[in-house]
Parts: C-alpha cells; structure tokens; sequence
C-alpha cells in the first residue's frame, strides 16, 4: 500500500510499503478520508515529542472495515467506521481517577497513519474509542471526530458556574469548533477574536457576540470600556496568544490554554494576577473515551457545520503541498483521499 512517512521536519515520502496484518483484538481500516490539523503542521515544522520520526503519520481518518483480528466483537468486514488514533490503558493510576487524557501507557501504541491507504488500529483503540459510522455522516465529516473529541475534554475542564462572556482566541480549525461547540456548554455571551480574514469571515456566520479583527487594533484596546470577558480559550497556539489570553482575563476568570508550544517554552505570569485576582490558569491536552462518544453525538447534528474548514481535497501525493498551503495560511484544513 502506499502509506505518507513523515522522515524528518519538512521531509515527507510517499512510501509504498506491505499492507498491514493486523493480530488478536486488533482492526484494519480501508482509509476513505484522512484531514491535516495543526498539530501534523508543527509536526511538519519541527517535529512533535508524540509523533515518531521517521514514521507513518496523520491520525484524523474515517473508513471501513477491512479485517477484524480474532476476540473483535462489534464490527464486521465492510461496516463503516470513525474512531480517534488512542486508547487508554484503564489500569495505571491516571485511568483510575478517570483521567484518560493522562494515561501513562498512552503513547505506546498510538494509532499514527491517517495518511495512508490502509491502517492498522491497535487493540484499545479498537475495544474503546472506534465506533460504527451511522449512514448519514460522510467520512469527511466523520474524520472530525478527533479535533472534536479534543475541544470536548477542553470544554468540559472549564467551570462555567458564573461565566458572563466567553473569548475564543485564535481562528484556525480548533478555534472555529469552540466557537460552534460553546453554546452546548454555556448561554454566555461569544467573542472571537483573530486576524486571518477567511476565518473572521466563517465565525461571522456563526451568530457570536462579536468577532474581532486584531489585525489594525488590538484585542485589549478593542475590549477596553467593554464589560470584559471572564474566560479566556486560547487556540493560537502562540506564545503570545498565551500572554494575550492573560491580559485579557477579568479578574476571577478562567484561561484555559488550548494551543500547546514546543517543549521548554516558558510562560511568565504575573503572581499578582493569580493569587489577588484568583485567575485560574487551566490546560488541556487529548481527550478520553468518554469524549469520543459526546464528540461523535455532536456530529450527528447537522447544525455543526465543518465542510467550510475543508478548504481542499487533495491526493496523498499533495500532503506536504496541503501543509504548506496551511503554514501559510491560505488553508484550514485539508481532505485527504488516498486512492486518488
């Protein structure tokens, strides 16, 4: 089959390579639609510490069954199927405070790949985060189940007990889908705030509150005299946006920290801020089993609306032209179809 090797930053090989078998409690997908996401781009820019090197890569897929490994219950050869690329190990001690995302055993058999004509899902992946695709969702809109089940865990880790209005910092993918996930959570007013005119542009037609161009003025200048926010999601994934997050936090607030940094970046914060304002400063990395199924329940509803982040679909051939496109932010997301 041919299968996308990501062999070093901003090395990619179309490799053809034997067609995986799969073993006990283990599941072969037949790839239909693999999409990039941010987190291939700055695997693609300077590697990632979770995705291996040289390696297969992508991880947002969507297909069908195409051989089920003995002790699999549940699926068929044929059955369309959406699923994410992890499982937890349900033994270690973060499984057992149910806190998936932190599985210690997470990383050791991730489902990397997506971007392939076949892959291969390991037994935990199969036994808890794969699951049968209803007829009406399309394998492009399934292939959203991932970024979905990320902006879930994140939502579910904020208190909105007395939250007034919300800002969305940051407009790529990730940022349109919190501000298309929010109202599920919360009736609180909805900022967004961002710079690419495409995207201010899609989070127009959402119906929020307000969306801010920080291009000419900044964020702080345009909220200053506003009644302010008091939960902060920042999606730039920027050291920057970090900080601007924090400035623009009211006192009492919330910032949860979405776009995660190379290694070793060291965020400054001001102990005034947390201890005499009471901010509180949360992350939020992955999701859980729990996640996945929320996740998916919220794409059978077709008021989520994905098909405008797609901005292309291209063949396996034109990956690395689809992350460029991205990293210079004339793109989104990108579908991609392995059989083209």
């Amino acid at each position: 089959m041919r299968s996308a090797y990501l062999v070093e930053p901003r090395k990619i090989e179309i490799r053809d390579v034997p067609d995986p078998k799969v073993e006990s409690g283990e599941l072969l997908v037949r790839i239909e639609r693999a999409l990039t996401c941010g987190t291939d781009l700055k695997a693609y820019r300077r590697g990632h510490p979770l995705i291996p090197m040289p390696g297969p890569f992508g991880h947002q897929y969507a297909g069908e069954v195409a051989a089920v490994g003995q002790k699999v219950k549940g699926f068929e050869i044929g059955m369309s199927v959406w699923g994410v690329q992890s499982g937890p190990c349900g033994q270690c001690r973060q499984c057992q405070k149910q806190r998936y995302s932190l599985c210690l055993q997470l990383q050791t058999d991730m489902a990397f790949g997506a971007f392939a004509e076949y892959l291969r899902l390991p037994a935990r992946v199969v036994q808890q985060n794969l699951l049968v695709r209803p007829p009406h969702i399309s394998a492009q809109r399934a292939a959203f189940l991932e970024p979905v089940s990320c902006v879930v865990h994140a939502l579910e880790r904020i208190d909105w007990q007395g939250v007034d209005r919300v800002l969305v910092l940051g407009l790529g993918a990730m940022g349109l889908l919190f501000c298309q996930l929010l109202p599920y959570y919360t009736h609180t007013a909805i900022v967004a705030g961002g710079r690419n005119p495409q995207r201010l542009a899609i989070a127009r037609g959402y119906g929020l509150e307000q969306v801010l161009d920080v291009n000419e003025i900044s964020l702080e200048d345009q909220l200053e005299g506003d009644r302010g926010v008091d939960c902060v999601i920042e999606c730039t994934g920027q050291i920057d946006g970090w900080h601007a997050a924090l400035r623009t936090v009211q006192a009492g607030g919330q910032v949860l920290l979405f776009g995660g940094l190379p290694q070793g970046t060291v965020l400054e914060i001001d102990t005034f801020q947390l201890h005499y304002q009471e901010t509180r400063v949360l992350g939020s990395f992955h999701f859980g089993p729990p996640d996945v199924r929320k996740a998916a329940r919220l794409l059978e509803n077709s008021e989520i609306r994905v098909d405008a982040l797609i901005s292309g679909e291209m063949g396996l051939g034109d990956l690395e032209s689809a992350l460029k496109q991205m990293e210079s932010g004339k793109g989104i997301k990108y579908a991609i179809d392995p059989w083209v």
